[in-house]
């Protein structure tokens, strides 16, 4: 049996998500841009220059918004993937409740 390797789009999202950091971020974040300082409050055990850092990665990859007030927003495509994150975590939750 030959195994195939994984397609380069699905690297980029387990990359993304393999960084707890990212999935976090994407969690606490609404269509309406949040100020930064509420979402630093929100995220804890994360420093402002690593939320920063985040939340550019994020806005490179076209998931995040930010206003000249410091505000950060999803993208609708930020919005597709909270959706999908969403599943994700009910699916872990099924999976956790049937091993007990």
């Amino acid at each position: 049996m030959v195994m195939r390797d994984l397609n380069i789009g699905t690297k980029v999202g387990l990359a993304l998500l393999s960084n707890k950091w990212h999935a976090l971020a994407l969690s606490q974040l609404q269509a309406t841009p949040v100020d930064f300082m509420i979402l630093r409050r929100q995220i804890r055990g994360l420093s402002t220059l690593k939320l920063l850092t985040v939340l550019a990665k994020l806005e490179q990859l076209g998931l995040v918004v930010s206003t000249p007030a410091y505000a950060y927003g999803l993208t609708a495509e930020g919005l597709v993937l909270q959706h999908d994150l969403a599943h994700l975590e009910a699916w872990g939750d099924r999976v956790i409740t049937e091993m007990a």
